[in-house]
């Protein structure tokens, strides 16, 4: 009986090394896999911001297509186009807005990972959109580039203070 046990409490002390061998190697693959979400998780999101960013892009070059009013103008009714202001610093932003009889209305910054080649404190999208024929005087809504992980070294911005590559 006491061989029996003997060789019982082998094979379990074994079952149980190898069991321990099964559960880290589990472990260091769920970690990698983790990490591997994580990354991809981050690179959709800065593809998401692109795409957006190439959407409006694309979308005011078709809207404004064949039309001889500039941005900016007004229209034969009285309206004024909003001009596009996607992509430029903040103030210069207002400043076109408001050269153009049209104010900045609320201005909210999106944190976090911002699309590839965006400067913190850059536009990044506009409500109404580009195009948009709204009275004088109308504000319109902006979303600025806020601290963001990645910056470009080889840009140069004013705002290169608010990067944590500043």
């Amino acid at each position: 009986m006491d061989v029996q046990l003997e060789k019982r409490l082998i094979e379990l002390r074994a079952e149980y090394e190898n069991g321990q061998k099964f559960l880290k190697d589990i472990e260091l693959k769920l970690a990698e896999l983790e990490n591997r979400k994580k990354i991809l998780g981050e690179t959709l999101l800065r593809i998401s911001g692109a795409i957006e960013l190439l959407e409006e892009v694309l979308g005011e070059s078709a809207g404004v297509q064949g039309q001889e009013i500039k941005a900016g103008s007004v229209t034969p009714e009285g309206d004024i186009e909003v001009p596009n202001v996607i992509r430029q610093p903040v103030e210069k932003a207002r400043k076109t807005l408001e050269e153009a009889g049209l104010s900045a209305g609320e201005v909210t910054e999106q944190k976090g990972i911002l699309p590839i080649g965006v400067i913190v404190g850059e536009v990044l999208r506009q409500n109404p959109k580009p195009g948009t024929k709204l009275p004088a005087g109308s504000a319109v809504n902006l979303v600025v580039a806020s601290k963001g992980k990645f910056l470009p070294p080889d840009r140069k911005s004013s705002c290169r203070s608010f990067s944590d590559r500043g």
